[in-house]
């Protein structure tokens, strides 16, 4: 059994990003309104931490080429800009800080599987070649080939992340914890897969790992700063 993709006349990746976070903030707002968050709050968090994701994440892909700029959307990069985001408006509106970085930290991974249905049809972060059972088959573009299910394998992996971290925020009382134990499940299951992609030259730890850890260590410093300013406590 093998996967088909199509050569499309027009990249159907931009569309999948877009709708993948929107998808994303819709769960952060359903559950910020279940914890009773203030609509206020919500509605001037959305924007703020919409704004650091998009332009943290365009941010760190941005180039100057002989053929002019090029940009395109980094899911490490958002996340990182997501996480600044919640951090600036929890220092200016201070309503419910805890509940509202769980809720952000909680849909991240949704979005991250979601956006890769787009790298799936373009073709972009696929696997190394492979003609086994559910290769994904790329019929034309730049990437055509026959490769290894990569982006299925990320998306199933997070798909089961949001999941776990759906039940822990909702279980704990304490939401730091759960938000430390999400991170730290996955920022660990994201470096791993970088070994499934077909850019990874085989070393033990190659650059794109170390860009996963990059990110993950400035997340984890994001919180760590954002609860020493808000004072949030572990009780």
């Amino acid at each position: 059994m093998q996967i088909v993709i199509p050569e499309f006349s027009r990249s159907p990746y931009a569309l999948i990003v877009v709708l993948a976070v929107v998808a994303g903030f819709g769960i952060a707002v359903f559950r910020m309104h279940r914890s009773r968050v203030a609509w206020q709050t919500i509605k001037y968090t959305c924007l703020l931490t919409l704004i650091c994701t998009l332009v943290t994440s365009i941010l760190v892909t941005f180039k100057i080429t002989p053929d002019g700029i090029s940009v395109s959307f980094s899911g490490l990069g958002a996340a990182v800009g997501m996480i600044a985001g919640v951090f600036i408006s929890g220092i200016i509106i201070k309503d419910k800080p805890d509940l509202v970085m769980a809720s952000f930290i909680t849909s991240a991974p949704l979005m991250y599987a979601l956006a890769k249905i787009g790298c799936l049809l373009a073709g972009c972060c696929h696997g190394k070649e492979y003609y086994g059972p559910f290769a994904v088959v790329h019929l034309g573009g730049e990437h055509a080939g026959s490769f290894f299910p990569a982006q299925l394998v990320d998306m199933a992996a997070f798909l089961v992340i949001h999941i776990f971290a759906v039940v822990i925020t909702s279980k704990m009382r304490n939401k730091i914890h759960a938000i430390y134990i999400i991170l730290a499940v996955t920022i660990p299951v994201r470096f791993l897969l970088e070994y499934l992609k077909y850019y990874h030259d085989g070393s033990l730890i190659s650059s794109g790992q170390i860009t996963v850890l990059a990110a993950g260590a400035a997340a984890i410093i994001l919180v760590l700063v954002w609860q020493k300013v808000l004072k949030i406590s572990y009780q």
